[in-house]
C-alpha cells in the first residue's frame, strides 16, 4: 500500500505511451491485515502468520473465506474466528449436498418445484445472486462473504434441506430434481469464494462432464420472486419458540414447516406469551430509540447500525407472528 501510488502511475503512462489510453479506471488497495494483538505484522517479533500453516489445519477454502471476510477499507486485525467460520461453512456445505447426492436416485437436476419451501429457496437464490452481482461495484467483498454465508448455512442448509429432507427420503422425484437444480445454482454462486469444496460437489452431479470452473454464472429468473419472504412468519415463530417455548398459531404450509424444521413435539411449549409480547415490545421501543438518535446513526459503524435495523425489523416480525403488533 505504501508504495501503490508510483505503481500506478508508472502502469497509466505506460498505458497511455504504448495503448494510447488509461489502462484501469478503479485500483483495489487492500487494508492491511495486522497481529491478532493489532500490531504489524513481524517475522522478528513472531507476530507473523504462515498462510501455509493456515491451509494445512484449516483448508484452502476456509482460509480464502476468512480473508475475504475480515476485508476492510481500514486495517484489521487477523482473525482465526473468521477462517474457524469458512471451514464450518464448508462442512455444513458438504454435509447437504451429501443429503441430496445421495438421496438423488436417478434424478437429474430440474427446476419442479411443488411445495412453498422450494419457491421460496429459488426466490432467494436469485436474491443472492443480484446481491452478489451489485456489490463487486463497490468493492464489498465481505458483504458479498456475509450474504453467501447467509444463505448457505441459514436458508439453503437449516431451512430448505430440513423442510424437504422427508421427501427426499421418501423418493419424491420431484423434489429431489429441484433440489439438485437448487443444488447447481447455489455452486455457482459460492464457487468465487471457495473453489475447491464446490467443484468437487460439482463433479458429483448428475452427468457433469465439465467443470464448474468454466460453468456459466446463473442467469437472473424472477419466476418465483414473489416467494422471496415468503418463510418469515415460520421463521418469526422459530425464534420465538426456541428462545421462549411460546408457540405461534400456523396453518397450511407454514405450520407443516414449521414443524419439519423445528421439531416442536421433542420441546416443551409452556412459554408466556404475554410475557414474550411484552419483551418484544420492550426491545422494539429500545431499537426504535437507538435509530431514532442522529448521534447513533452518525458515529456508529455502519455495520453496527445495519445490524441494529435488522433486529428491529426481526422484533417487529415476531411480535406480528405473536398477534401483538403489525408487520413493518
Amino acid at each position: 500500500r505504501d508504495i501503490i501510488r508510483l505503481w500506478e502511475n508508472r502502469m497509466i503512462f505506460s498505458g497511455l505511451e504504448l495503448m494510447g489510453e488509461v489502462p484501469f479506471r478503479d485500483v483495489i488497495i487492500h487494508s492491511t491485515v495486522l497481529a491478532t494483538e493489532g500490531g504489524r505484522m513481524s517475522k522478528s517479533l513472531g507476530t507473523g502468520i504462515d498462510p501455509r500453516e493456515l491451509i494445512d489445519e484449516y483448508g484452502a477454502d476456509a482460509t480464502r473465506y476468512g480473508l475475504l471476510k475480515i476485508s476492510s477499507t481500514q486495517d484489521v486485525r487477523f482473525s482465526y474466528g473468521a477462517i474457524e467460520e469458512g471451514r464450518k461453512l464448508s462442512n455444513k456445505l458438504w454435509n447437504v449436498a451429501r443429503l441430496m447426492l445421495q438421496n438423488a436416485g436417478d434424478v437429474e437436476p430440474a427446476v419442479r418445484p411443488r411445495d412453498l419451501e422450494e419457491r421460496w429457496i429459488l426466490a432467494r437464490l436469485e436474491a443472492t445472486r443480484e446481491e452478489l452481482e451489485q456489490l463487486p461495484a463497490s468493492f464489498a467483498f465481505a458483504h458479498a462473504v456475509d450474504a453467501l454465508y447467509h444463505l448457505v448455512f441459514d436458508e439453503f442448509c437449516d431451512w430448505y434441506a430440513e423442510a424437504i429432507k422427508q421427501r427426499l427420503y421418501d423418493g419424491d422425484e420431484a423434489a429431489r430434481a429441484t433440489a439438485l437444480a437448487a443444488l447447481e445454482r447455489l455452486l455457482k454462486l459460492l464457487h468465487p469464494v471457495m473453489p475447491h469444496v464446490t467443484e468437487e460437489i460439482w463433479s458429483s452431479l448428475p452427468r457433469r462432464e465439465s467443470r464448474l470452473i468454466v460453468a456459466s454464472w446463473p442467469e437472473a429468473d424472477g419466476a418465483y420472486a414473489a416467494d422471496a419472504t415468503a418463510l418469515e412468519r415460520v421463521q418469526a415463530a422459530a425464534a420465538t419458540f426456541r428462545r421462549s417455548g411460546v408457540r405461534v398459531e400456523l396453518g397450511g404450509d407454514e405450520r407443516r414447516i414449521f414443524e419439519a424444521v423445528v421439531k416442536p413435539e421433542r420441546v416443551a411449549a409452556n412459554g408466556n406469551a404475554a410475557a414474550e409480547i411484552e419483551r418484544l415490545r420492550g426491545e422494539i421501543a429500545r431499537a426504535e430509540g437507538m435509530l431514532g438518535n442522529e448521534r447513533f446513526v452518525e458515529r456508529a459503524r455502519p455495520e453496527v447500525v445495519v445490524a441494529e435495523r435488522e433486529k428491529l425489523s426481526r422484533y417487529r416480525r415476531e411480535l406480528a407472528a405473536l398477534g401483538g403488533g403489525e408487520h413493518d
